[in-house]
Formats: C-alpha cells, sequence, structure tokens
C-alpha cells in the first residue's frame, strides 16, 4: 500500500517554533494529488502517575484548541536537552505536580494524530508517586492537581469529564493491563 504513494516534495508554510506546517505534495499510483498539510512536531510524553493510595495524579489546565480546562495526565513535549523520552516524562511530572515515582515503566506508544501530526506520544506508568516539592510550571502554564482514585477513572473516561485523546489512551491502557 505504501507503495502507492510517492513524496514529490515538502514545502514549509509556517514555523511556529513548536511546530511546523508542511505542505507535501504526493502522487498516488502515479497521478498527482491535492496537497497535504502535515505538522511537524517533536515527540510527546506523558504519564500515569499512581500514589501508594491508589490514586491518579491528574492535571487540570486551560486548552486553547477546545478552549475550556482540560482534565488530563501530566505530559509534555520531548525537549531538546532531555536524554531520552523517559527523562522527559520524569521531568513533566515534577515540573506540573512536584510529584516523583518509582523508575518510569513504559506502557505504551501511539501516534499522536497520524492524518495530520508525524509525532508519537510516549506513555509511563509511574508507581509510588509522591509530593516531594511544589510544581513548577512554566510560565504561562496555570495548572491545578487532582487525585483521582483510579476506581473512578473509567466512569471519568465514559462522562467524557477526562477527554484528552492522549491521556485516554495510556489511561485506558493501564485500566486494560497491557502494561510492561
Amino acid at each position: 500500500m505504501t507503495q502507492s504513494w510517492r513524496l514529490m516534495g515538502s514545502e514549509l508554510v509556517h514555523d511556529a517554533g513548536i511546530f511546523r506546517l508542511n505542505l507535501d505534495r504526493y502522487e498516488h499510483l502515479g497521478q498527482p494529488t491535492h496537497p497535504y498539510y502535515v505538522l511537524e512536531a517533536g515527540d510527546w510524553v506523558n504519564i500515569v502517575a499512581l500514589t501508594p493510595d491508589e490514586r491518579v495524579v491528574l492535571v487540570r489546565q486551560y486548552r486553547h484548541g477546545v478552549r475550556e480546562s482540560s482534565l488530563e495526565i501530566p505530559g509534555g513535549m520531548v525537549d531538546p536537552e532531555d536524554e531520552n523520552p523517559a527523562g522527559a516524562a520524569a521531568r513533566e511530572l515534577w515540573e506540573e505536580t512536584g510529584y516523583r515515582g518509582d523508575p518510569l515503566q513504559p506502557l505504551v506508544v501511539v501516534s499522536s494524530n497520524p492524518a495530520i501530526l508525524c509525532n508519537r506520544t510516549h506513555s509511563f506508568l509511574s508507581t509510588g508517586s509522591v509530593a516531594v516539592s511544589e510544581p513548577s510550571p512554566e510560565e504561562h502554564e496555570d495548572i491545578e492537581v487532582v487525585l483521582l482514585p483510579i476506581a473512578d477513572v473509567r466512569s471519568r473516561i465514559a462522562s467524557g469529564e477526562i477527554h484528552h485523546s492522549l491521556s485516554v489512551a495510556a489511561l485506558v491502557t493501564y485500566l486494560l493491563g497491557r502494561h510492561a
């Protein structure tokens, strides 16, 4: 199937810092197609952090795309200075929540949105997570830490209260027991 698609060229349309918008031109089965727009971004991470008393460490923060607050697991971008996605995940967990836990375990890697994004999201599990400091969010992050019993996660996803797709993917993977 991939052989029927041939990239003819890619043109940078806009560089927004955290992502670049490219216009890609293809041939499919030898015929030119309409242009495809692809967002080029670095990989992301998120963390299912569990406290010793079986609560999930969540964050509530305003999300500009949906113009409302979102209840989700901590996460963010893999920065150039991060050693690897696990290091980025540990950093994001501490920055956003002030929590640290046992060594991170890989949970799942998903394509963030393969229709328009080229990156992946690396999800990790942190057990034994405890507050070790105050959160240290970035300048324009306004984050509320929320602790939710793991038993309540499924109903919060079903009700739509937890709706961030990458958080849902990691949480459902954990709930299904498919972690390493």
